[in-house]
């Protein structure tokens, strides 16, 4: 298929999915009393206590979600279905409408609609999402600048399993009539991201992008797309973060 890629690259299993914890063999009773002795203020083992957990660094805990999720292989926006890549986790539904909402409006805006996936990696957790509007400001001035693109559609997430850090995952949807491949744009990706001081990178995806021009393509897109939807790794942030944001295009 011209233009598309492989949809297993990001929709393979992987070990960080939770492990089902035992049951404790402790009684309630025991539990309260193993308390009680731990935090006593008189004991002679608190202060060592005290002193190792205040140098144990936690995963941030996880912010309550009341987004909706669907288990569907099928959604359907505004009378049209698509096929999605639930991997048993299911998706997130708003953050789904949000993803097929700019993509047809690019669609009706343009011929054939770019689709760029792409994947942003650190090494130091950050509560907020400061980092993405400086990203997206300094990669949104280059492609004018080179494309001479009047919008740009987008949706991002915001995720963290088991690293110590946030990485996020980006999906562009661009005037296709303007773009002939995929290289250049990675490689504007990669300067507005590694620019900064430290381990700022970004990872290969092999055949990242589709050329939307067809039902058929456009199925394999938001397919593979709707991936960026799951649950999994989502929440652990500050309570006035986003998990995710998408662009506001209007309609033609």
């Amino acid at each position: 298929m011209m233009g598309g890629f492989d949809i297993a690259v990001l929709t393979h299993k992987t070990g960080s999915e939770a492990l089902l914890s035992k049951a404790s063999l402790l009684s309630e009773r025991a539990k309260k009393e193993r308390f009680f002795l731990l935090s006593d203020t008189n004991s002679s083992i608190s202060p060592v206590i005290s002193k190792k957990a205040s140098n144990v660094k936690h995963k941030p805990k996880r912010t309550q979600n009341r987004k909706k999720i669907t288990f569907n292989e099928a959604f359907t926006y505004k009378g049209k279905t698509y096929r999605v890549n639930t991997a048993k986790s299911g998706l997130y539904v708003e953050i789904l409408e949000g993803m097929i909402n700019q993509f047809e409006i690019a669609a009706r805006k343009w011929k054939r609609v770019f689709v760029l996936r792409f994947d942003l990696h650190m090494s130091i957790y950050r509560s907020n999402n400061q980092l993405m509007t400086a990203f997206r400001k300094r990669l949104f001035q280059k492609l004018k600048r080179t494309y001479g693109f009047k919008d740009i559609g987008f949706c991002w997430v915001r995720e963290q399993e088991r690293a110590k850090s946030q990485h996020y995952h980006w999906v562009l949807f661009l005037d296709g009539d303007l773009i002939r491949h995929s290289s250049k744009i990675n490689e504007m990706v990669k300067q507005a991201w590694e620019r900064q001081e430290g381990n700022y990178h970004v990872p290969t995806i092999k055949r990242p992008y589709y050329f939307a021009d067809s039902e058929a393509v456009t199925q394999d897109a938001i397919y593979r797309v709707s991936y960026l939807a799951k649950p999994r790794g989502k929440g652990y942030r500050d309570k006035q973060a986003k998990d995710y944001n998408c662009s506001r295009m209007k309609p033609p």
